[in-house]
């Protein structure tokens, strides 16, 4: 399944990018990486990446979202991932991910999160 963003402005003021497919090493990672530069550019840096649908996550994938990650902190905003698989969950806590990346169960509560925090 490609990688795909989806993005959509809540009126909270937080940003949520849907991803969907396989997170791998290639061009359409760059999908992620240019939609989270053009946030951060506008200002809009309070995001939540709602991966639960995102099947697989690869190296170059984990390097993707640690650079959003400095990325969105770097403009004084704040990054969660929302729904994130078993899956896609073992990775992260194989390599040590969990403890740099702020995640949550659903969508929903890394909205609340970063609306609390506005």
């Amino acid at each position: 399944m490609p990688f795909e963003v989806e993005s959509s402005a809540l009126d909270s003021g937080v940003t949520v990018l849907a991803l969907s497919g396989s997170m791998t090493m290639g061009n359409q990672l760059q999908k992620l990486e240019w939609a989270v530069q053009e946030l951060t550019k506008k200002n809009q840096n309070r995001i939540v990446l709602d991966m639960s649908k995102i099947s697989y996550v690869d190296s170059s994938a984990l390097g993707v979202l640690i650079g959003c990650h400095g990325s969105v902190r770097g403009s004084g905003g704040q990054l969660r991932l929302a729904g994130v698989t078993a899956r896609v969950s073992a990775v992260f806590k194989m390599t040590g991910t969990d403890q740099v990346l702020s995640m949550d169960p659903t969508r929903d509560d890394a909205v609340s999160a970063l609306s609390a925090g506005a």
